[in-house]
């Protein structure tokens, strides 16, 4: 199993993640892979982590079938623009295919140029209510 305090380190470079919050997480994530259509990938140089990506399945009538969907694609600075996140998506692609999922769906405000450069179209705006 990954290191907890590998994949923090990388998170916290680029977003304001509270360790407790984390730690909490990370348990129901490693969980969530043994009993539902969760992903967890890693990506490693030399043993350390230098990047992961998190998907999730989900069944969607109007999708017609299962839609795994991009939640989260992080790559440590030091290995940006090295092929290291375009490896993580396209682990995430092929295990969407080997599952039965019909697409891969990601919201990519930030990065969505990244996104249509590697085929992915736009089709809707994606919204959150924060909750806490």
């Amino acid at each position: 199993m990954t290191d907890a305090g590998a994949v923090f380190a990388v998170l916290a470079e680029s977003h304001p993640v509270r360790r407790a919050a984390f730690d909490h997480n990370f348990e129901e994530l490693i969980a969530a892979m043994t009993y539902d259509g969760t992903d967890f990938l890693v990506a490693e140089d030399g043993g350390t982590v230098i990047g992961y990506a998190v998907a999730a399945r989900v069944l969607s009538l109007s999708a017609n079938g299962p839609v795994s969907r991009l939640l989260e694609l992080v790559v440590a600075a030091a290995h940006r623009k090295q092929g290291v996140g375009g490896r993580l998506v396209d682990a995430i692609v092929a295990r969407a295919r080997r599952s039965g999922a019909v697409e891969v769906a990601v919201a990519a405000s930030g990065a969505r140029a990244y996104f249509e450069r590697r085929g992915f179209v736009a089709r809707a705006t994606y919204l959150t209510l924060p909750l806490i």
